[in-house]
């Protein structure tokens, strides 16, 4: 039922995009509701070790990326942090990788990128990946690099909610479609 809601609204935003498009008329901000996405979720290899978490299969995702309505980001990599890289896990408020290392300062300068990309592309939610030390929503790692999970959210999550972009993670994209069409 919701995959035929779906493809019933993703095929009106195809004629809609088409016809402003060749009416001139398109306007990304007025008519065009740009998401933020986890760089990983859409298959680019930038997690720490090198691989990625593809989801573009599921159909609001493609409607997006065919329309050009995703903003891809990575904020470790946006931060400086390499591929592949030492696992990072939160402990209390820093960004500590599995040797001790402090990347608090990579962590928060990725998260000021994609809270900047959201900002000037005037972004109102993203879809962001579960669990991520940077973009996990609701539950992250402990910071034991044991697997154990804590609520809270990553340090990307928590800037961008702050500046009022609705956060989701990828096993949740029935809301994150809910949400996105009542914009």
């Amino acid at each position: 039922m919701v995959e035929e809601k779906q493809e019933e609204a993703h095929n009106s935003l195809r004629d809609n995009y088409k016809k402003q498009e060749k009416e001139g008329s398109f306007s990304p901000r007025t008519s065009m509701k740009k998401v933020l996405i986890s760089a990983c979720l859409l298959g680019e290899n930038v997690k720490y070790d090198g691989g990625n978490n593809l989801i573009s299969k599921n159909k609001f995702i493609q409607i997006l990326k065919e329309q050009n309505l995703l903003v891809s980001v990575c904020p470790e990599v946006d931060g400086g942090l390499s591929i592949p890289r030492i696992p990072v896990e939160i402990v209390g408020e820093r960004a500590i990788n599995r040797d001790g290392i402090d990347k608090t300062r990579e962590f928060k300068a990725g998260a000021h990128v994609a809270l900047d990309k959201a900002v000037t592309k005037n972004i109102k939610m993203a879809i962001m990946k579960s669990k991520s030390p940077s973009c996990g929503k609701d539950y992250i790692y402990d910071g034991n690099f044991t697997k154990t999970l804590i609520k809270k959210d990553g340090i990307t999550t928590q800037i961008l909610k702050k500046y009022g972009i609705k956060i989701f993670t990828e096993s949740e994209i029935d809301k994150a479609y809910a949400f996105w069409k009542q914009l």
